[in-house]
């Protein structure tokens, strides 16, 4: 009996041993700081002279804004252009760099004041031997045109305020051009101000592309078959005024559910056609409105958001308010990310003078916008891109 016992001890144990050693084993947990791993403005800055300045890319966010100020703020001018050397290095980078999670767009923004005398100097410098600067720049703009990154098409921003130095203007213009991807995307500019101005429309449009908002509404589900809904977005008093409006057919189903049919989008970017509701919470139905933006592109505000009112079709022909429908209460707003891979190329040549300093605070507020922080004073905020992106609805 003792034995009998013993040998089932044993076996017990030895069956247990061999589950341990032939456990499964355990997958790493990802790391949130690979890149791959997460979503983000992922942003180098490269500045150039005779010599290039180079901020590695990294995750850019309001924490890390910062760092990027103060390189700016650290860049110093001087003699000669590598712009072509430049350009090139940025591409390479991007090319280099783990691809970054939901990567949605890849971006090349140059700023120059003059002409390339540097970049055909050396080996250094030319890397690839093309041997002339309109070699060098034609091969730019074929990487720029026909070389995805991580299977994205690049999208390349020059922007350019002539030197005085600058005699050639058709040459100054030609190599604007070959350093974007479309004429769309080549700004030629009187003053650092205008610059400015294309530094912030540039980082907008590069942040809507990367953030898209959804909206969900909540509607009573005593609505009857066939009636018209309108959601406004603008603060007005009569469903008439609005300028900025989503207008639906309520549905019902013989399944007790919800749909919104035959929906038209007024002053807003073209959406869904159809939306079937979620779940019924109580006597209300949530209705998704996914990626809702202007017609621009850029995300619906959170102030319109705030001001969406809901309005139902009488059979005149009227509109009425339902007054208690409460955007606070009857709506919820979530914002998916995507990824963008930023670099910022910035002329760091002796004959911008006094813009040098204006230079340095057009891209810190290019940076600020993408961070979303208010380069004021260092706090997280929209301002300055809903500011623009009001500018550009009116």
């Amino acid at each position: 009996m003792k034995k009998a016992v013993l040998s089932i001890c044993v076996a017990l144990l030895l069956a247990v041993l061999g589950s341990a050693c032939h456990r499964q084993p355990v997958e790493p947990t990802p790391s949130p700081d690979n890149p791959a791993n997460k979503e983000g403005m992922y942003l180098g800055v490269i500045g150039f002279n005779d010599k290039l300045y180079i901020k590695d890319i990294s995750l850019l966010n309001s924490s890390t804004y910062q760092n990027y100020s103060d390189f700016i703020d650290n860049l110093v001018p001087g003699n000669g252009t590598a712009l072509f050397y430049a350009d090139y290095t940025a591409l390479k980078k991007m090319k280099a760099y783990v691809k970054p999670k939901a990567l949605k767009n890849v971006a090349l923004v140059t700023f120059t004041d003059g002409l390339d005398n540097i970049s055909t100097a050396n080996s250094q410098y030319d890397p690839a031997g093309f041997g002339s600067t309109t070699a060098y720049r034609n091969a730019l703009h074929e990487m720029i045109m026909n070389d995805p990154i991580h299977g994205i098409n690049v999208s390349a921003y020059s922007i350019g305020l002539k030197g005085a130095d600058v005699t050639d203007e058709a040459q100054f213009m030609e190599t604007l051009r070959k350093l974007a991807s479309s004429n769309n995307n080549v700004f030629q500019v009187a003053n650092m101000d205008e610059a400015m101005e294309r530094f912030s429309e540039i980082a907008s449009n590069l942040y809507s592309i990367s953030t898209s908002v959804n909206l969900g509404v909540n509607v009573p589900g005593g609505y009857d078959e066939g009636q018209k809904l309108r959601f406004t977005f603008d603060d007005v008093n009569a469903a008439a005024q609005s300028t900025r409006f989503i207008e639906a057919t309520y549905r019902r189903t013989s399944a007790g559910t919800r749909t919104l049919d035959n929906i038209i989008y007024y002053g807003l970017a073209p959406g869904q056609s159809t939306i079937a509701s979620s779940a019924a919470q109580g006597a209300y139905y949530q209705f998704l409105f996914h990626g809702l933006a202007y017609i621009d592109g850029s995300p619906v505000s959170q102030s319109d958001m705030n001001n969406i009112k809901l309005w139902k079709q009488t059979s005149t022909g009227a509109w009425d308010k339902e007054t208690e429908f409460n955007p606070a209460s009857s709506t919820t707003v979530t914002e998916d990310k995507n990824s963008a891979l930023i670099v910022l190329v910035l002329d760091c040549t002796t004959s911008l003078g006094s813009d040098f300093v204006n230079m340095q605070n057009s891209a810190k507020q290019f940076i600020g916008t993408l961070a979303n922080v208010n380069v004021g004073d260092g706090n997280k905020s929209s301002s300055m891109f809903s500011a623009f992106r009001n500018r550009r609805k009116m």
